[in-house]
């Protein structure tokens, strides 16, 4: 079979569940994993070069498992990530929290407001996405990540291993603030916690409530901001002079979110947007 024909078959079958530019994507992602067929090979009309039977992974796609989960790993900030269903699939989104990051850390040594080897903490850490990227992009950095899960510390410890990049990973309950005190202070703490509630579930599409780790995801109605009240109180004990904390946000809640950190004493609180004008995270500096 060409890479042609199998691509106009993926496409047929993937077509039925998603619209017309995700499934092409889709098709692209699994020939290119499992075949090593570049979009140049299907334009070519190039033959496959191994067998390639798609049966099971069609089921898979049909029945909305998202396809990094299927090939095993994701792109995010120029970097390939391993992902599993312990772990959150990286969002784009996120990708701009790193950026702002990186940008941020770069005007604050310009003006020496900032250890140019910064402390970098990761709160909730999943994939390692956000402290992988930092400590590959912020030289002579030092970056520690915490997570509540086991699965999701093997998973960083191999992506950090995979990139080539150091962080001290450490399994940290962080909602026990017993453990805060013990805790050391960090020129940088940055954060993509759980945000989304439960009444937002029926907004949500089949393959994210279906496949991605809930425990990663959700809180609860009543108490949405939980994760960021303890950031802020946590940040203002342990954060360095002119250190800054940086958290991705549930967009409801961008004010209130700012609030908080307010409330404790920060200098400087911004709600900032993401590409898509919608608030996505809060940047506080100290």
């Amino acid at each position: 079979m060409s890479a042609k024909k199998i691509f106009q078959e993926l496409f047929s079958e993937i077509n039925a569940v998603y619209d017309e530019n995700e499934a092409k994507s889709i098709v692209y992602l699994l020939l290119e994993h499992f075949q090593g067929i570049s979009k140049t090979d299907i334009l070519l009309d190039n033959p496959l070069k191994k067998d390639f039977d798609y049966q099971e992974i069609i089921h898979r796609i049909k029945q909305h498992e998202p396809v990094q989960y299927i090939i095993g790993e994701t792109e995010f900030y120029g970097r390939i990530f391993k992902v599993s269903p312990a772990t959150l699939i990286p969002r784009p989104e996120t990708e701009e929290l790193v950026e702002l990051t990186i940008h941020t850390f770069q005007d604050l040594v310009k003006k020496q407001m900032i250890s140019s080897s910064p402390k970098v903490l990761d709160i909730g850490t999943g994939t390692g996405c956000i402290a992988i990227s930092v400590a590959g992009n912020i030289q002579h950095s030092v970056v520690t990540a915490f997570d509540i899960s086991d699965e999701a510390l093997k998973m960083a410890k191999q992506n950090a291993t995979l990139n080539e990049v150091n962080v001290n990973f450490e399994k940290v309950d962080f909602l026990d603030e017993s453990v805060h005190d013990s805790l050391p202070v960090f020129d940088i703490i940055l954060s993509n916690p759980p945000y989304v509630m439960n009444v937002e579930k029926q907004e949500m599409e089949n393959h994210v409530l279906d496949f991605e780790p809930h425990l990663a995801l959700f809180v609860e109605d009543e108490n949405p901001l939980i994760f960021y009240k303890a950031i802020a109180k946590f940040a203002k004990k342990h954060l360095t002079e002119n250190g800054f904390c940086i958290v991705e946000i549930n967009q409801t809640f961008g004010l209130e979110t700012a609030e908080l950190f307010w409330k404790e004493g920060f200098k400087s609180v911004d709600v900032i947007k993401d590409f898509f004008g919608k608030d996505r995270m809060v940047k506080a500096l100290l």
